[in-house]
């Protein structure tokens, strides 16, 4: 994750990178192309430690504004101009409960995060991206559309693992075909960097989701989605290959006899062969796509952590590790929670149905259905604009749905697995 600074004072940009760079990195291409956009400005600082790892890179606004003529047409470079413009304008929010992308931990290596970052392609674009995601909720600013959709695929799933909320849902199935291609229209004729094919269900379990996959990745840059891979074979490997997925989210929470009780009906070895063939077909063609990002809940790992990456980091590019949230039980909220997402994305069930957030079953929050109404329309309409702005003063609580979501929650790093097993949603 990166932050963008601007010093209004000394007519300067910083881009301060949480996760350094280290000197390998530095040779990939994609990081070449982008350093070197920043070293042909004669004003650029690149700022690294005594390991020669970048921290900061920093620089005149000024030549800021000619890297985003050099890399956008006209029109793409209006729009983020017109952000840099606001974003001189605001004084940046610091309230204590706004935090950007707090809720993923890293669990591997620097290197291991680039790597999977750079082999998706189009860094440059993601770059820019990231910038708006960063700074967009930090100063309060609406961009002319979403920087991320969520098109939920499918909300059926064939598991029933102890921690999800799946069986609390009112209503599930699969997205109409017309309706997806609606949605994806939308986001491309916007420009749009990345969407996501999936929420709250299993992905591979709609069945044209091999149509699904051809159709979004012809039109936009940055295409993925979650899954458990159950339902991966080598017909749909070989989709992922062809049609250049960015990347996977693979839900793999412990090894072996954790991993089958919590992931019932999935077999550890079978699934862990899966993603094996599907890394060793990768690169039998010579491709980096798609990555694999593998998730795991923090306690069906936390008894011994190095025992999980040392199996899996062999089928996978990168490791993320999440909190647990009791979704039926009590929970702690932030102080003074601020939701990003309101800012940042939109999410379009298999219904058609479209709210602000990732929040499940957020009836208080739906801005209408995308069967009758532009995705354009409802993220500058007057229900998100109050969404925005009941959060922005700290009124969270005011919104049912918000007040039960479990985004602004403490997860419990003390929790066992087993708790867990025998708690069930």
């Amino acid at each position: 994750m990166l932050k963008f600074i601007l010093n209004k004072k000394k007519d300067q940009y910083i881009i301060d990178f949480d996760i350094l760079v280290e000197p390998e990195i530095t040779k990939f291409k994609e990081f070449k192309q982008f350093l070197n956009l920043f070293l042909s400005k004669k004003d650029t600082s690149i700022i690294k430690n005594d390991k020669k790892e970048i921290k900061q890179i920093a620089g005149n606004l000024s030549s800021f504004l000619e890297i985003i003529d050099e890399v956008f047409p006209n029109n793409l470079a209006k729009n983020q101009k017109e952000l840099l413009s606001y974003y001189l304008s605001k004084n940046p929010s610091h309230k204590q409960g706004l935090e950007i992308n707090f809720h993923q931990k890293p669990f591997d290596s620097p290197f291991r995060y680039w790597s999977f970052i750079l082999k998706q392609d189009n860094f440059i674009d993601y770059f820019f991206n990231r910038i708006n995601w960063y700074a967009g909720p930090k100063n309060e600013f609406v961009t002319s559309f979403p920087l991320h959709v969520d098109i939920e695929s499918s909300s059926s799933c064939n598991m029933n693992c102890p921690m999800c909320y799946r069986s609390g849902l009112k209503e599930t199935g699969h997205m109409d075909m017309d309706l997806f291609k609606k949605a994806v229209d939308e986001c491309a004729e916007h420009n749009i960097f990345s969407i996501r094919l999936s929420w709250r269900g299993e992905t591979l379990s709609h069945p044209r989701i091999k149509e699904m996959i051809a159709y979004s990745t012809k039109k936009i840059k940055n295409v993925s989605f979650l899954t458990n891979a159950f339902y991966l074979n080598d017909d749909i490997i070989d989709c992922l290959i062809e049609n250049k997925v960015s990347y996977i989210a693979v839900s793999f929470d412990g090894i072996d006899n954790i991993y089958e009780t919590i992931r019932y009906p999935a077999k550890f070895e079978e699934n862990y062969q899966k993603l094996n063939t599907l890394i060793s077909k990768r690169n039998a063609q010579k491709s980096n796509l798609p990555q694999i990002r593998l998730c795991t809940i923090w306690p069906a790992i936390k008894e011994n952590p190095q025992a999980y990456y040392d199996r899996m980091k062999y089928v996978s590019d990168y490791i993320v590790q999440n909190p647990y949230i009791n979704f039926a039980g009590p929970m702690t909220i932030k102080k003074d929670f601020i939701c990003q997402y309101p800012w940042e994305r939109i999410v379009i069930a298999f219904n058609g149905k479209t709210q602000c957030c990732t929040g499940w079953n957020a009836d208080d929050i739906i801005l209408g259905n995308i069967k009758d109404m532009t995705i354009y329309k409802m993220w500058h309409s007057d229900m998100m604009n109050q969404i925005r702005k009941i959060h922005k003063n700290g009124k969270r609580m005011d919104l049912n749905s918000c007040a039960k979501c479990r985004h602004g929650s403490v997860g419990d790093p003390n929790v066992n697995i087993y708790e867990i097993i025998k708690r069930k949603y």
